[in-house]
């Protein structure tokens, strides 16, 4: 039996990646190899190119309205590649467990309601990233929400509130369960939106978009103002954002939790993606993988802590979901530009050419 012993490092800042344990592997087979002890350290051209990536996905959103104009009908194919990538244990009929939450928003919201998953197979290693699949799948909800809305002349607000209905806990199997509130949604939604100034005139080029989401037991929305140039770049004039995580213990903590998961989100809906060419990740380092520098990101990130009397939840991935993409949203209002692709700066000088 081997003598080993591991000690742990408490460390912040993995965001996913420390789930996977190969540079400790790595360090194990050097050091066997060599029969004496090793310090292995990657450097940042190792960790760029060998990650294991957050998947990449194709969603497909259809919704159908009734005769009072209220979402009747909803589908969701999401086309991608799972996270679940050689997990041991799981099989193949539950990859799809790591793509698609059953029970998020619209679900027991609307009288009908799909979600496909189509499986892609592919050869890059893959692996969580802050706030799992709801990263992914609250910008296509809620951008798509923010399009239905618009299609059937609705306020974007006002159709979100609709859609949840009165107050009341609906089942919830999923992370965070086993209930999800429609109520304290609904509350950081009216938060946010009564924060920003939501619904009053706007010169032109700024706008402001919404978003919300609910994740691992709480309550997030984002109200975030731009405005947009001529040449496509965004500035933005302010971002607001209101949590429900249950009784708060640490109002600090929740706070800084969420700047820096709003900070995180907006960065990457941004600037960051990883692209592959002949096998290979194409960047290297930070020129090629463009980390948002302060001149880029809001002054302030205002943050509401909803007080609650709910069992306390955690708050670590809950600034992630809805920056994006009331990112998005503010940044159609702005300029009538549709921007469904991640990222969003390397398109949005293009389209508003082509607009």
């Amino acid at each position: 039996r081997a003598a080993i012993s591991v000690e742990m490092t408490r460390a912040g800042g993995g965001f996913g990646r420390r789930l996977t344990n190969d540079f400790v592997a790595e360090a194990a087979i050097v050091s066997k190899a060599t029969g004496k002890p090793v310090k292995l350290a990657w450097t940042r051209t190792d960790d760029l190119q060998h990650d294991f990536y957050r998947p990449f996905g194709h969603h497909e959103l259809i919704a159908t309205l009734d005769g009072d104009n209220r979402v009747s009908g909803w589908t969701h194919r999401l086309a991608s590649a799972s996270k679940y990538y050689r997990r041991d244990g799981v099989k193949p009929e539950d990859m799809w467990t790591s793509e698609l939450y059953p029970d998020d928003f619209p679900a027991q919201l609307v009288p009908n309601l799909r979600l496909e998953w189509l499986a892609v197979t592919s050869g890059i290693t893959r692996g969580s990233w802050r706030a799992p699949a709801h990263t992914a799948n609250a910008f296509a909800v809620q951008c798509f929400v923010d399009e239905v809305a618009h299609a059937a002349g609705q306020d974007p607000l006002a159709l979100r509130l609709a859609m949840l209905g009165p107050d009341r806990d609906l089942d919830y199997a999923q992370h965070g369960g086993p209930k999800f509130s429609t109520g304290r949604l609904r509350a950081v939604l009216d938060r946010v939106a009564k924060e920003i100034g939501w619904g009053r005139k706007l010169p032109r080029g700024r706008g402001i978009g919404l978003a919300a989401h609910f994740t691992f037991g709480g309550y997030a929305a984002h109200a975030v103002e731009v405005s947009v140039s001529p040449a496509g770049e965004v500035a933005f004039e302010r971002v607001v954002c209101a949590v429900d995580v249950g009784r708060p213990i640490n109002p600090l903590g929740i706070a800084a939790q969420m700047q820096g998961g709003t900070i995180d989100g907006l960065s990457t809906a941004m600037n960051l993606e990883i692209s592959i060419r002949d096998g290979r990740v194409e960047q290297s380092n930070f020129d090629g993988y463009p980390l948002a520098p302060m001149r880029q990101m809001p002054r302030d990130v205002e943050v509401f802590i909803v007080e609650s009397a709910a069992s306390p939840s955690g708050c670590g991935e809950m600034g992630i979901p809805t920056a994006a993409p009331a990112l998005a949203n503010a940044i159609f209002a702005a300029t009538g530009v549709r921007l469904r692709n991640l990222p969003l700066r390397s398109q949005l000088a293009d389209a508003l050419q082509k607009a």
